[in-house]
């Protein structure tokens, strides 16, 4: 976890620990200095940031004063260790869940125990209802959570674009949707098999150091809380606080092709007994 906690104070450009953090049109932040190693925009005075291309122009870029309490904050790490990592007891609260194939887009491949999915080429033909998510490449798990702690797992694997967490009831589901938390979806995140995100206005990077192949979601309605961690290690990634209780919260689950040859797949980790095995998973058409 300390190493996962430097990544986090941590300059992108330089790979060094911060020094005058100033913040970039798109969210992005990095040393003043290392301004001056961004690309500039071809015929202009606009910056661009290194990860996402967005262009910043002069006033667009800020002081960014929280973080330059990094020095305090580094002293604390030791209590923070104890704090930001995963607590075994989360599993006690672990869910079985399923895919809900009636939410699935027509270009979701759903495996036939409904806890795997990809994305594909050819047109499920599932009956169309208005549950349904018609053009985003996403789709809902069941149960449905109103109270209580709820903890699952999802295996990433090697996927290169994907999306995991939880949404409200009532989210948009038809044509194009925009995963943030303003629109109902408490989101992170992966894009390019590299770059993650939490889905904040505006968007939160995420800093993850081990690699992620397995992610757990601990989803605590009482106290109204949604937390991210990295399996592997145990370090804790991203929490979502204050959410709203009106309404119940659906595990959300989104998942993109990285190439056309990519069979890459997002798993529901099933509650089974550590000494037996899990079934071989099979897929529909594709």
């Amino acid at each position: 976890m300390a190493k996962h906690f430097k990544q986090i104070i941590r300059c992108p450009v330089c790979l060094k620990d911060l020094e005058e953090p100033v913040q970039l049109k798109c969210g992005c932040v990095c040393c003043l200095q290392c301004l001056n190693s961004l690309q500039k925009e071809p015929d202009g005075e606009g910056l661009l940031c290194g990860f996402c291309s967005v262009v910043s122009q002069k006033d667009d870029i800020k002081p960014h004063y929280k973080l330059r309490a990094l020095p305090i904050i580094k002293e604390l790490e030791p209590k923070l260790k104890s704090i930001l990592t995963m607590n075994p007891r989360m599993r006690k609260f672990q869910v079985d869940m399923t895919l809900d194939v009636d939410t699935a887009s027509n270009y979701l491949i759903i495996s036939e125990d409904l806890r795997s999915l990809r994305s594909g080429d050819v047109n499920q033909n599932r009956k169309e209802q208005a549950e349904r998510f018609d053009a985003a490449l996403c789709v809902l798990g069941a149960p449905r959570f109103t109270s209580g702690r709820h903890y699952w797992e999802v295996d990433v694997g090697t996927s290169q674009v994907w999306d995991v967490r939880v949404c409200k009831e009532s989210v948009n589901r038809q044509g194009k949707i925009v995963l943030s938390s303003e629109h109902g979806f408490l989101t992170v995140g992966c894009r390019k098999g590299k770059i993650f995100a939490a889905s904040t206005m505006p968007m939160t990077r995420l800093w993850v150091c081990s690699p992620l192949h397995r992610v757990g979601i601990f989803l605590d309605v009482g106290m109204r809380s949604v937390s991210f961690y990295n399996v592997s290690d145990g370090c804790h990634i991203y929490t979502f606080s204050k959410i709203p209780v009106c309404e119940p919260w659906r595990p959300f689950f989104a998942h993109k092709r990285g190439t056309q040859d990519d069979q890459s797949i997002l798993s529901i980790c099933s509650v089974i007994n550590p000494a037996s095995g899990s079934a071989p998973v099979s897929f529909g058409k594709s």
